[in-house]
């Protein structure tokens, strides 16, 4: 088989014309670019191929995500106006962002594939193909779903095009699919998968080779991860609870495959002191280095002569071609999101009282780091006054946003972004949290962001009722079967039996031990599992302590709001027992029926305390599992896991979609002229949105 270099195998693959602003060009096919020849030797070069289409997304998707929305503001002088006008949501058809052609080739080589890869060819009895083909759908799931998330509906083709003639019938046809239509074809196109093997098990692997420390099956999107989100968006469409729960059991799915164990890991960043001077990160560091918690990644080339390479770093961060002045930065209302938390420390070594920072911002040598620290572990100024003082072009700061240099905080060279996520784990937890607070479930999804979710949490029922766990555990898993060892008994780690197949049984779930961290600022919840024999060892915490501390024993982040707070009944106080006087050999008999008098009157006052206990608490778990209780607390974590979503996904190319996700769940998304409003706590916690408010939440599909 003769070697080919990536833009040669990219050739093999048919995508669409160069990319235009004509939307009658972004489905142009040039038969001289066609092959649907797909021998079995050529494989990798067919994925390689569509790989290579991928990358051209990279870019744009990230900044229609980003720019158009409330986290960054961009600079009006040194930004080109193509990104002045993503930032003002004034975009034209012109626009280089603007264009969907990119997206198409994508879809189009992939349909090609599809259409024509033998998929009954098989090696030892198994399909040889399947990988691919499950590679490839998702890819194009993928790229219909981000299309409708920019235009709100978009030409939909699942046929190879092969001819300009095929080109012009679809252009000329008016008929377009709006995201609900893509969702359905897409979940129904992937349906199959989430019973098949473990997550890697789907994603092809060509070997053991490695890219910049990346295996290559972490280029393909894992099935699962995808369709949670696939199912999320679709309930934000729909409102259907079940499109919600069927989220929640793919996200599961993802996390909790036997052997493949996802946790939130622990990357935070935390006061290192009690007097709050002294920080340390492991979150800008360790997060976003190269492949480090990704669903995926799409790989890219690092210098612009071997291929498709990515100008992220230079907008997000000062560099040389730059002149140090970078596109955008954080916007006031990050930094207000930021301010607005309050930073909790626990000492679990020596019990000490709960201590929370300082929110004075004259405390601390950097006034963005009042809150929570995440926005302070990747957003980094120096001055830059020894070259701008012999330039007068040259900016006499550098700015930095690390999640856009790998997690280097000084980076001093040009070179290019090597990868995007497709989507990140933590985020990914996020959106697992979304969703079981829409499919009813406020409790467990509060959890996610306050505790993480281990055994203990879900056993312990002051956190978790008895009633959301028993709607919880009628959430069936898919893909998994209880003859699995780590479904069955486990004597080694806890002796459990799982007594029904739930969606909650996994290891990964499991035996939480708090613990004195290695650094000062609390404790963290383990698990452990044994996989292969082997020990291995998971952390699991609440999204909110990965910058805002112990947020189990925050006092100012809890669940029930002051109004459901109102509803509950004050639990009886302990009763004060007598004291029994000791009986010697000079008691007499009255001494001794004294004694038991006062024996009996405690009795009777223990068990008067435990009937009112248990009558208080019955009430409050019927009050607390009411309809208009829930739907207050519902309403409550869903602000909470808005703000954590920009707290943890600032800067990724997402605040912009989960702005439209939100209101399409409150049903202010209707048509692809839908306008944009933004949810009613937003305004009245941070102000109004001047560059947002009434503008279109989509882009005009570019015509001739």
């Amino acid at each position: 088989m003769k070697v080919k270099s990536i833009i040669a195998c990219g050739l093999l693959l048919l995508g669409v014309g160069a990319a235009t602003t004509s939307c009658e060009d972004m489905l142009t096919a040039e038969n001289n670019l066609v092959t649907t020849n797909l021998a079995p030797q050529d494989t990798v070069y067919q994925m390689m191929g569509i790989l290579q289409r991928m990358q051209k997304l990279a870019d744009r998707t990230i900044l229609l995500g980003e720019v158009r929305a409330d986290l960054v503001e961009v600079d009006p002088i040194h930004a080109s106006s193509d990104i002045q006008q993503l930032a003002s949501n004034t975009i034209s058809t012109e626009n280089t962002y603007n264009s969907p052609a990119e997206y198409y080739s994508v879809i189009n080589s992939c349909n090609i594939y599809l259409a024509y890869v033998d998929s009954l060819y098989k090696i030892y009895g198994d399909f040889y193909y399947e990988k691919e083909i499950c590679a490839t759908k998702c890819f194009r799931a993928w790229c219909y779903l981000e299309l409708t998330k920019v235009y709100g509906e978009v030409p939909f083709v699942t046929e190879p095009v092969l001819s300009a003639e095929a080109a012009d019938q679809i252009v000329s046809s008016s008929e377009k699919a709006d995201m609900l239509k893509v969702l359905n074809f897409s979940i129904q196109d992937l349906a199959k998968y989430p019973y098949m093997p473990k997550n890697d098990a789907l994603r092809p692997r060509y070997g053991n080779q490695k890219w910049n420390d990346i295996t290559w099956n972490n280029f393909f999107i894992p099935v699962r991860a995808l369709l949670g989100e696939l199912y999320l968006w679709r309930g934000s469409v729909t409102g259907n609870q079940e499109d919600y729960k069927n989220a929640v059991r793919m996200y599961h799915d993802y996390f909790c495959y036997p052997g493949e164990e996802i946790s939130t890991g622990y990357n935070p960043v935390v006061w290192a002191t009690t007097d709050f001077n002294i920080s340390v990160d492991d979150y800008s560091m360790m997060e976003f280095y190269v492949s480090a918690n990704n669903a995926g990644v799409l790989p890219l080339d690092s210098v612009a002569y071997f291929g498709n390479t990515s100008d992220l770093r230079a907008v997000f961060n000062s560099q040389y071609s730059n002149n140090y002045y970078p596109a955008v930065s954080p916007s006031q209302r990050i930094r207000d999101i930021s301010k607005a938390q309050r930073y909790c420390y626990y000492n679990y070594l020596v019990k000490a009282d709960t201590i929370y920072a300082s929110t004075n911002p004259n405390d601390y040598d950097n006034s963005i780091k009042v809150g929570d620290l995440r926005l302070s572990a990747v957003y980094n100024t120096e001055s830059n006054i020894a070259e701008a003082r012999y330039n007068g072009n040259v900016n006499s700061m550098k700015n930095f946003i690390s999640k856009w240099t790998e997690g280097d905080m000084r980076l001093s060279t040009d070179r290019r972004q090597s990868y995007i996520p497709y989507y990140r784990n933590n985020i990914l937890y996020l959106h697992m949290a979304e969703a079981l607070n829409l499919a009813g479930f406020p409790e467990t999804a509060f959890a996610v962001l306050a505790y993480g979710i281990t055994n203990d949490v879900l056993d312990d029922r002051s956190i978790i009722s008895q009633d959301e766990f028993d709607r919880l555990c009628e959430i069936k898993s898919y893909g998994f079967s209880l003859s699995e060892p780590l479904y069955a008994v486990d004597a080694e780690l806890n002796g459990k039996t799982n007594s029904s197949f739930v969606i909650w049984p996994s290891n990964i779930f499991e035996n939480i031990e708090k613990v004195g961290r290695t650094k000062q600022g609390g404790g963290y919840p383990t698990t452990t599992v044994i996989v292969n024999g082997r020990l291995q060892t998971h952390f699991q915490q609440g999204i909110h302590s990965i910058g805002s501390g112990d947020t189990e024993f925050n006092k100012y982040y809890q669940l029930n709001t002051d109004e459901v707070s109102s509803g509950i009944t004050p639990e009886p106080e302990v009763p004060v027992y007598a004291e029994v006087p000791k009986l010697t050999k000079r008691s007499t008999h009255e001494d001794s029926l004294a004694a038991q008098a006062i024996i009996d009157a405690n009795e009777a006052l223990k068990v008067q305390y435990e009937a009112d206990l248990a009558t208080v608490q019955a009430a409050n778990a019927t009050y607390l599992a009411s309809a208009p209780v829930r739907a207050l607390r519902q309403a409550h974590v869903r602000q909470l896991i808005l703000e954590e979503e920009a707290l943890e996904g600032m800067f990724e190319g997402l605040r912009f979609y989960d702005l439209l996700r939100y209101q399409m769940q409150d049903g202010k998304v209707s048509g692809s002229s839908a306008t944009i409003t933004l949810p009613a706590f937003i305004t009245t916690n941070y102000g109004a949105t001047p560059k947002m408010e009434g503008k279109p939440w989509y882009l005009p599909l570019p015509k001739r």
